[in-house]
């Protein structure tokens, strides 16, 4: 079983891409559990802030979730931010105990994304109102080796999942 670690900034598309692709491959007969990251977030862990220790205690936690999930032959679809190098790596290694683990990067810049944010939230962080917004005042580092890269600024939603489909087909993991 494998699970697909969409992660990008804010307002990248991420829940837009984790729900098309769990809703085709769940047509296609795929068990799919989809790990929204502010979801999460708000029912299970809300006493995590957004400092560094925490997001990285968040990851950690989800992962574990996803690895169970593919024990069980569950595919795990997650979208969260996932910032930093050092916690997608460390994802990686949680699930890999139990399945596949493909990071797929929502990759849209900053100011595409401020300009869709739906939330309001950029304009927020740049007003002061919230604090360690990744991207404004809390890094957000790039991922060097993603698997998959969908840049939504350039695709519509379902070309980025058709791509994300036609690459876990490349990888062998449809079939």
């Amino acid at each position: 079983m494998f699970t697909l670690w969409i992660m990008g900034r804010p307002a990248a598309g991420k829940t837009t891409l984790a729900s098309g692709i769990a809703d085709r491959l769940a047509t296609e007969g795929f068990e799919i559990e989809n790990l929204d990251g502010d979801d999460l977030r708000e029912q299970l862990h809300p006493e995590l802030g957004f400092s560094r220790t925490d997001r990285r205690v968040n990851n950690r936690r989800t992962a574990y979730i996803a690895k169970l999930l593919n024990k069980h032959d569950v595919v795990a679809v997650v979208g969260m931010i996932t910032p930093f190098a050092a916690a997608r790596a460390q994802a990686r290694e949680i699930v890999e105990a139990e399945g596949e683990f493909v990071l797929v990067y929502a990759r849209c810049p900053l100011g595409v994304a401020e300009e869709r944010d739906p939330k309001g939230l950029y304009e927020a962080a740049r007003n002061g109102e919230i604090e360690r917004f990744t991207g404004i005042d809390h890094p957000f580092e790039e991922p060097a080796d993603p698997d998959v890269v969908v840049d939504t600024a350039e695709c519509s939603p379902a070309e980025g999942v058709d791509h994300v489909l036609d690459r876990l087909d490349d990888l062998g993991l449809l079939g």
